[in-house]
């Protein structure tokens, strides 16, 4: 971009117009011109907790929290979402995006936060459509604690960008990589207290069960719609640090393989 009065242009506002055209193109390209494309991004959730609901609402009379099948599960889809929509969409920002990084101004952390931040506000959205919505439609008694909900969103996307930035230079660099982080994540969905709750669990199983950063965003979004629950693994410090840790490894990787990522 040229300079303005024979002086350089500020860099950070150089990044932000970067970030804002990739966005732009990034809206686009995953979800259309029209507003049908949106649509189906709010279905997608709201299908599948309809599902589940359905499913274990003919296996028990009550969920673990709560009157709703419905809403109890959708304090545990949406905070999982939240992180690994964000994440998946992170790790290939660099690969979907390489005929743009030839640009003198586009470098991969341009895309990287393109990406996360269009799917971090797409899913603030849907959280902000559906859980009021469902709460309104069952007639749940609840008792929001904003500072609950927060706290947990933001460890969920601290958490995404540093998981995705880690692999948006992984998935790059060494390929194989990408099949044994796919593999091992599959159990992810089941194992981060989205049908259950940690506190149901033996001690040993609960202990394990602690490590998974993911289970603490869960139970800290749940808290700050239940009043009545009080979490035992609900330690939002805990994927804070790692998700900082990882957004800090994920810039050491990318300087590390900057020659490798030039020429993609």
């Amino acid at each position: 971009m040229e300079a303005r009065a024979g002086q350089a242009e500020n860099p950070f506002r150089v990044h932000l117009r970067v970030v804002g055209a990739l966005m732009r193109r990034e809206m686009t390209t995953r979800y259309g011109r029209s507003a049908g494309g949106y649509f189906w991004a709010i279905a997608e959730p709201i299908a599948v907790i309809a599902l589940l609901s359905l499913v274990f609402s003919t296996l028990a009379r009550t969920p673990s929290l709560g009157r709703s099948f419905p809403v109890f599960f959708a304090t545990g889809y949406i905070a999982y979402s939240l992180y690994r929509n964000t994440a998946d969409q992170i790790s290939t920002a660099i690969r979907a995006n390489k005929a743009l990084l030839r640009y003198p101004n586009v470098n991969p952390w341009d895309a990287i936060v393109a990406a996360g931040t269009l799917q971090l506000l797409t899913e603030c959205m849907i959280a902000a459509l559906i859980l009021p919505a469902l709460i309104v439609a069952t007639g749940e008694p609840v008792l929001i604690a904003p500072e609950w909900l927060l706290g947990a969103l933001a460890a969920a996307a601290i958490l995404a960008f540093g998981v995705g930035s880690v692999n948006a230079v992984m998935f790059v660099v060494h390929p194989i990589y990408e099949r044994i982080y796919k593999i091992l994540m599959r159990p992810l969905f089941i194992i981060s207290g989205i049908f259950f709750l940690p506190e149901a669990l033996p001690s040993q199983l609960r202990e394990l069960l602690a490590l998974n950063p993911v289970v603490h965003i869960v139970a800290a979004f749940r808290e700050g719609v239940y009043p009545v629950y009080h979490a035992t693994l609900d330690r939002l410090e805990y994927p804070i640090i790692l998700g900082l840790t990882l957004c800090l490894l994920g810039q050491l990787l990318a300087r590390r393989h900057a020659e490798r990522l030039d020429e993609l």
